[in-house]
């Protein structure tokens, strides 16, 4: 296997993580701005926190592709590939978090950031290496790849009304307006729950 490649993966692992970190609070940073709704996250939902990961590994893809001599329709591929596994791999392990209804999600959720991410670098980095002609798949790499970011534009603004979606703290969708007081909000999602519960 390449080392060139493997340490360019791995130091993307390290930037892949810090840079979905920045992200994730982008929104209140930039002040709930457009670029903040773009590329940061709105809400405290799987979604939101799984779109901050994978721009930043389609970030560091960019930059990875500046830097490593492979035939670029095999590196498209592979990283259009391993962008699906990624964002499959974690969205399960944050639901499955989820179905065990533990009080802090953010360890685990972190934790199941770090696996993804390191999984779909060694895939990406297998595939790359592999003895495939995934140079046949270019076409449809680069439609995945068009399909992915006409639904990371659409969800924010547009989300289905599903737990990926779901809010944790407040119990709503999408961008959550400055008038809504989260504790009562939280208090009301209780209340829903016990009801529907007892």
């Amino acid at each position: 296997m390449n080392k060139n490649l493997v340490r360019l993966e791995v130091f993307g692992l390290i930037l892949v993580i810090s840079f979905s970190v920045f992200l994730q609070n982008l929104y209140t940073l930039c002040g709930g701005t457009l670029i903040g709704i773009m590329f940061g996250s709105v809400n405290d939902s799987i979604w939101e926190t799984t779109k901050t990961i994978l721009i930043s590994y389609i970030v560091w893809s960019i930059i990875e592709a500046m830097c490593v001599r492979l035939p670029f329709h095999r590196f498209a591929v592979a990283k259009v590939i391993s962008l699906y596994f990624l964002g499959v791999f974690y969205i399960l392990a944050c639901l499955v978090f989820r179905t065990f209804d533990s009080e802090s999600y953010s360890m685990p959720e972190f934790t199941a950031a770090i696996i993804a991410v390191i999984t779909a670098s060694f895939l990406s980095c297998r595939l790359m290496q592999s003895t495939l002609k995934l140079e046949t798949l270019f076409m449809p790499a680069v439609f995945m790849l068009l399909l992915f970011l006409a639904l990371y534009c659409s969800f924010t603004p547009f989300p289905p009304q599903n737990i990926i979606f779901l809010d944790r703290t407040t119990g709503l969708y999408g961008i959550i307006p400055d008038y809504i007081d989260s504790g009562a909000s939280v208090l009301d999602t209780l209340c829903q729950s016990k009801a529907v519960l007892g």
